[in-house]
């Protein structure tokens, strides 16, 4: 689906840390061809501002998915620290804090959980989905039209 409505924030003691950690990142992505993360962003305070950057993402999608007093109040509370900004999909999002955390970063946050509800119907919208292409799929394969009606009138 890759719709990259997760997003996770992990603190680190300083910007080294915090770069090596999107590097890891970036070479994930690159390397599980299923793994297609968003942006990835480096937040910082520089001279009492803060400072964004996008490291990672598509060039329609340069900018972090935090609202600008979000990151006000993240460079607040990270004063000389630094913080990745990760946006993922769902299922990507256990393993993007795994390789955080052991990184050594510090999960600030975790935003864009689904509810057991979505989950279900998100899975039955696929299970659909699948049916009607094995449909098409056996009908072109039995040269039929798959909206013929296979039983004949009485």
């Amino acid at each position: 689906m890759n719709k990259n409505d997760s997003v996770i924030i992990a603190a680190y003691p300083n910007e080294d840390e915090a770069g090596a950690a999107i590097i890891a990142l970036r070479e994930w992505d690159k390397r599980i061809r299923e793994v297609k993360l968003g942006v990835i962003g480096l937040v910082h305070v520089v001279d009492g501002a803060t400072q964004a950057d996008v490291v990672h993402g598509t060039f329609l999608k340069r900018r972090l998915p935090i609202s600008a007093d979000g990151l006000r109040v993240l460079g607040q509370e990270l004063g000389d620290r630094a913080a990745v900004v990760v946006a993922c999909d769902d299922f990507e999002a256990d393993m993007v804090i795994d390789l955080l955390t052991r990184s050594g970063g510090r999960i600030l946050a975790r935003r864009g959980e689904r509810t057991r509800e979505e989950v279900a119907e998100e899975e039955a919208k696929i299970n659909e989905a699948l049916m009607e292409q094995a449909v098409r799929e056996a009908s072109e394969a039995a040269k039929i039209s798959p909206n013929r009606n296979i039983y004949r009138p009485v």
